[in-house]
């Protein structure tokens, strides 16, 4: 065991950013603080607190908060006390399964009935349908209502969704209070790539995650942009977690056949599939126009998108939305293209494709990437914002394509009539997800995390 006064240095070097810290140094001080925590400051997370706290929550659609969602089982199997605070959905992310009609009895700022999510207590605060800063407010004072009450009170908050600066005060409050706080950046965005001259949004960003104990992302490469754009608070890299039960190439099941018969594509029609939301973030006009180029080739090609279109809303997405209903029309294999919706047989149509596709703009560790590979579906990519070496090698793990039709069109092409490529892609991305992104691996690393938070929060004046 280190010393007192080894230690103490160890844990003080985590207050400084990554990218100051050479990397022998950096990892000495990850396994000394790792064997201080668990020996000495807290051997277990058993009775700690945890609020997730996020404006949208299972059933509407996040991809971040689907993850979440999928952790919290685990949490309480390793001792924790896991609640969720939530608000009520947007007419823009309302899913069949929102209960706007039970939401709407209620007035503004209303708590609603407990709720339950697998096990775990969903607090749910009404909120008004258009987003905007009384939407924020609400939500911000309800929060801290719940952080006050005894009862429920955490000792580890993680925030999810987009935060103000006029949340800094607020969140150096529940700080004061012992509550340990954690913010989750799960995509690189415009912000993240300012690290150059003054940037009215770039400090606004630094300033709400240095208000932060912790900011926590999913790769390598999101923590040292944090750092390049002067975050100076303790940053986190967890990568996302793959039930690798649920999502497993070998599961012995009839659904991908049936759900192939149900769209009308027989078993031997090559099958493209997008999982996540229809947007131009995601790249959707890309892939429809590369689509419609294969499709030339192979007429018997078939494309599925599976996840939620923006419909209503802003402006922006109300414009995409109809220049990809015209992409669709004008492609000559509109009776392709099926728009499946929200759906909770994603494993299924995995294991059903034959290709998954995802030429996004800006992603983090994408959800829908690792878990194909965990069902031996090859990956074809763009070089989004965020890429990084978590994700394998192009040409290893996957295949990177330009962001032009052209060029996603021919690598699709290649998975299609390249049987050994695509099979070898596969393989190798399958090993590299149930190599290091287990759920049961993620879910550990945050426990870990949380113990240690909870911890240093107690020390804290409650």
């Amino acid at each position: 065991m280190q010393s007192p006064r080894v230690v103490a240095r160890v844990l003080e070097s985590r207050r400084r950013p990554a990218c100051q810290i050479r990397p022998s140094c950096a990892r000495l001080a990850t396994r000394i603080r790792r064997l201080y925590i668990c020996r000495v400051i807290s051997p277990s997370i058993n009775g700690t607190r945890i609020c997730l706290a996020t404006p949208l929550f299972y059933p509407s659609y996040g991809g971040a908060q689907l993850r979440y969602k999928r952790y919290l089982p685990g949490l309480r199997e390793h001792g924790a006390d896991v609640r969720v605070f939530a608000g009520t959905a947007t007419p823009l992310d309302f899913t069949p399964e929102d209960a706007y009609e039970r939401w709407s009895e209620y007035r503004l700022g209303r708590m609603l009935p407990v709720e339950s999510a697998g096990g775990t207590p969903v607090h749910r605060v009404r909120l008004p349908d258009g987003k905007g800063p009384l939407h924020r407010t609400i939500y911000q004072h309800a929060l801290w209502r719940f952080c006050r009450n005894r009862e429920y009170r955490p000792d580890v908050l993680q925030l999810l969704g987009t935060i103000r600066i006029g949340a800094i005060p607020w969140i150096r409050q529940l700080r004061r209070m012992g509550i340990a706080t954690v913010y989750a950046v799960t995509t690189a965005s415009k912000v993240t790539r300012r690290v150059e001259g003054f940037d009215r949004r770039l400090f606004k960003f630094r300033s709400i995650f240095n208000s932060m104990d912790c900011i926590v992302t999913n790769s390598d490469h999101l923590r040292g942009m944090l750092c390049e754009m002067g975050v100076t608070t303790r940053v986190e890299a967890i990568s996302n977690g793959v039930d690798l039960r649920r999502f497993d190439a070998d599961v012995s099941s009839s659904r991908p056949a049936e759900l192939r018969a149900r769209l009308g594509i027989g078993p031997h029609d090559p099958m493209i599939v997008s999982v996540g939301n229809i947007m131009a973030r995601k790249g959707s006009d890309l892939l429809v126009e590369a689509f419609s180029r294969l499709a030339r080739v192979h007429r018997d090609a078939h494309l599925v998108f599976v996840g939620p279109s923006q419909v209503g809303g802003e402006a922006h997405h109300r414009a995409f939305q109809g220049s990809l209903a015209r992409l669709v029309d004008q492609s000559g294999v509109a009776e392709k293209i099926h728009f499946v919706g929200l759906s909770d047989e994603v494993p299924e149509y995995l294991r059903a494709a034959d290709v998954l596709a995802l030429p996004s703009k800006r992603e983090g560790l994408p959800n829908a990437v690792i878990e194909a590979m965990a069902c031996r579906t090859p990956v074809v990519i763009t070089p989004f914002e965020g890429l990084c070496d978590d994700l394998g090698k192009p040409d290893g793990e996957y295949l990177l394509a330009d962001f032009d039709p052209v060029s996603l069109a021919s690598c699709l092409q290649r998975l299609i009539e390249e049987k050994p490529l695509a099979q070898a892609i596969a393989r190798r991305g399958q090993e590299l997800v149930r190599r290091s992104m287990s759920l049961e691996r993620s879910v550990a690393r945050y426990a870990e995390l949380y113990g240690e938070l909870a911890a240093q929060g107690g020390g804290r004046a409650r």
